[in-house]
């Protein structure tokens, strides 16, 4: 018996020591897999960090810039009203201006519209109510050869400026219209003194 019984501990010791080998090989490899695992999350982590870093700052940078945006629409609104303002003052003065400077301006932008043949000039009741003695001579000195202008009786419904009627055709010289006619060259140039 005693061989027999050597036998069984000779198989109980080589079986406990592959068990203890296999249980050994098994947590390594455990081990390993647990390593592997805490690297490919670290590396994860990593990963959605920086996915996370980038998206937050895309999202930083499309709000600086379109708070950038925002902000130079604002600035560009301010400067939009600024020269309105400034426009409609002028227009304001141009009206305001003394009889003799007023006239003088009718004189000035007849010259530059009087076409050839004879025209009409219709004149606000305000303007009628002021005209100087001479204005009729006045206002045909300097012009083209075979312009001729005369003023009209009756009020037209304008407050400044004139209108020049020759037949069909009407050639609107009121401040407004003229100021109409040339505000983005008005706005370009009010820009560039303002704001230069």
């Amino acid at each position: 018996m005693a061989g027999l019984e050597k036998i069984i501990e000779r198989i109980a010791s080589d079986s406990a020591a592959k068990c203890d080998g296999i249980i050994f090989d098994a947590q390594n490899e455990a081990q390993k897999i647990k390593d592997a695992a805490a690297q490919q999350s670290s590396d994860n982590q990593a990963a959605i960090v920086e996915a996370a870093n980038k998206e937050a700052k895309a999202i930083v940078d499309m709000a600086e810039s379109g708070a950038e945006l925002e902000g130079k629409k604002e600035l560009l609104a301010t400067r939009v009203e600024i020269i309105n303002k400034a426009i409609d003052v002028a227009s304001k003065k141009l009206g305001d201006m003394p009889d003799d400077e007023y006239f003088a301006a009718l004189y000035a932008l007849a010259k530059k519209y009087a076409q050839s043949g004879e025209g009409t000039m219709l004149l606000s009741k305000k303007d009628l109510g002021r005209l100087p003695k001479d204005f009729d001579k006045k206002i045909n000195e300097g012009l083209a050869k075979g312009a001729k202008i005369s003023v009209a009786k009756d009020p037209a419904n304008i407050s400044d400026g004139f209108i020049l009627v020759y037949g069909d055709v009407e050639i609107n010289c009121t401040f407004d219209a003229l100021i109409e006619d040339s505000r983005d060259a008005i706005k370009d140039e009010l820009f560039s003194i303002i704001f230069a």
